[in-house]
């Protein structure tokens, strides 16, 4: 049964939150660009008024989010698990595991030419900002939001996972998700050598496919792409090149090996 009050604290509460993240994360994310140190990814310069059309599309976004995640919250369409810290870690990282094959199909359908037209918004972003991550039409928007419910709703019918894990999850989609936008490159140089690349990639890899368009659907992983064979050759060389303090050219180009 829908309770309207119990709906609406949820929104608020959650409306805040989002805000309040995203706020702040795409702050960090611009400081960091600013930075005297910062290694930029993409060196054309933005678009006028390229953030304030992300910024608008930031404001949907987090709107469309929470009242998805309220309507579930209220309506108890989650079966929830122990929120002890051991099933806690696990349950965020089933949430990042399965979110990240969804999106990854999300992403592929996106960019189908019935699809494109609702997608082509977050395009408009050839050099990334961090509002730009957020920076989505509505149609997306309900596909993220699809994604943030139907994971644990999933998962529910399987291992409950935690709320809190859960929720920790978000934070951590959210925030990576902001801060992977932007246009510096923060990641350790080690990072391409590292197992862990399959679970967490650096900037660049997204970056090159703002730049470049066809491939890297991924969300904050490499597994899906390197399983599907999406997965750009030279993009180690492309986040060797920017590590060195030199951005790609236009439409993602690397320089030519010494």
């Amino acid at each position: 049964m829908f309770d309207l009050g119990n709906f609406l604290d949820w929104f608020v509460v959650l409306v805040f939150a989002h805000v309040g993240l995203t706020v702040v994360t795409a702050a960090i994310g611009r400081a960091a660009e600013r930075s005297p140190k910062a290694r930029p990814i993409q060196g054309d310069a933005l678009p006028e008024g390229q953030v304030v059309r992300e910024q608008r599309a930031n404001l949907r976004f987090c709107l469309v989010i929470p009242a998805a995640l309220a309507l579930a919250l209220q309506g108890g369409w989650i079966t929830w698990g122990a929120d002890t810290l051991g099933w806690g870690v696990a349950s965020f990282f089933l949430c990042s595991v399965v979110f990240d094959v969804y999106f990854y199909g999300l992403h592929r359908l996106l960019h189908t030419r019935p699809l494109m037209r609702f997608h082509r918004l977050h395009h408009q972003s050839r050099v990334t900002t961090p509002w730009s991550a957020q920076s989505v039409s509505t149609v997306e928007a309900l596909g993220w939001a699809l994604g943030y419910v139907g994971v644990p709703w999933l998962l529910g019918h399987v291992a409950p996972v935690s709320l809190i894990g859960y929720f920790v999850y978000l934070f951590y989609n959210v925030f990576g998700n902001i801060i992977g936008h932007t246009n510096v490159e923060l990641g350790p140089p080690s990072l391409t050598r590292s197992p862990a690349v399959w679970l967490a990639h650096p900037y660049t890899f997204h970056a090159l496919h703002h730049a470049r368009f066809t491939k890297h659907f991924g969300f904050g992983s490499t597994f899906m792409d390197r399983l599907a064979g999406t997965e750009w050759p030279d993009w180690v060389d492309a986040y060797a090149q920017v590590m060195a303090g030199r951005p790609l050219q236009q439409h993602g180009k690397t320089e030519p090996r010494a």
